[in-house]
């Protein structure tokens, strides 16, 4: 399995160039033949909270150039989209022209007024999906904080999990130790992509980073935008939690 991660600058409210760069780092990664890319968290609009209602008005239009160009290669990030007079953070994996997951975030995070302007998908959600005999997990941002969702997605099988976020410079050391706890806890592989630079009135703390089980860092992007593409070894999976078998021991919570 081959896969990318993308690290921008996502310009608040800046639509145009923020998906003129999104789409040139989407194509770059299909040019070095990656089976799945991520994303950063709404890496088209930013939070721009007071022009949420309009910037939506872009997300169709965008997903089906996204649809058009996911053709061997399933193209994953967060999106603004609005639905029945309700604002959505939505996570979309895109692949061959159609959408084959999605998921709402529900976690929002009320220091900024996030839940102000958002409304919160169900936490009894699905956050797994299966691609290329592989299942995924999916977490976006703020539920960083909360390890339960990716307890849930490890336990329903996933052995990659996706977390696209916006997160500030000033709680990076929160960004690094949480990701790769994780990683650890959960004995998959991690992709956490960060914006980095400015975004709106936050600087972002970059750091993308691509995490093996055993939580050792296979990529970091620091402050830099581009993407990184790796091949994972799906057999590392196996033995480390064969080796350390705290995942499997931890199931007796779940029974």
């Amino acid at each position: 399995m081959r896969v990318s991660i993308a690290q921008m600058e996502i310009v608040s409210g800046d639509v145009d160039n923020n998906y003129k760069l999104g789409m040139y780092l989407i194509q770059k990664a299909k040019n070095q033949h990656s089976d799945l890319m991520l994303l950063p968290e709404v890496w088209t609009t930013g939070f721009a909270f007071k022009k949420l209602g309009d910037l939506s008005k872009t997300t169709p239009e965008i997903l089906n150039d996204i649809k058009k160009i996911s053709y061997g290669i399933v193209v994953c990030g967060t999106y603004v989209v609005k639905r029945n007079n309700k604002i959505y953070n939505i996570f979309y994996a895109i692949y061959n022209g159609k959408v084959i997951f999605e998921y709402t975030k529900s976690m929002l995070f009320s220091v900024t007024g996030e839940d102000k302007y958002f409304d919160a998908g169900s936490i009894n959600q699905k956050n797994t999906f299966d691609f290329n005999n592989t299942r995924f997990g999916v977490s976006i941002c703020y539920e960083l904080r909360f390890p339960e969702f990716f307890r849930k997605s490890a336990i329903d099988g996933a052995t990659i999990h996706l977390h696209p976020a916006i997160w500030p410079i000033n709680r990076i050391e929160h960004w690094k130790t949480l990701t790769r706890a994780r990683s650890i806890e959960n004995q998959f592989y991690l992709l956490a992509v960060n914006g980095c630079k400015m975004s709106g009135k936050w600087r972002l703390s970059g750091n993308s980073t691509i995490y093996d089980p055993w939580g050792e860092v296979l990529v970091n992007l620091q402050n830099a935008v581009g993407i990184s593409t790796i091949d994972i070894d799906t057999n590392l999976i196996e033995n480390t939690r064969k080796n350390l078998p705290s995942l499997e021991d931890s199931h007796i919570f779940y029974r």
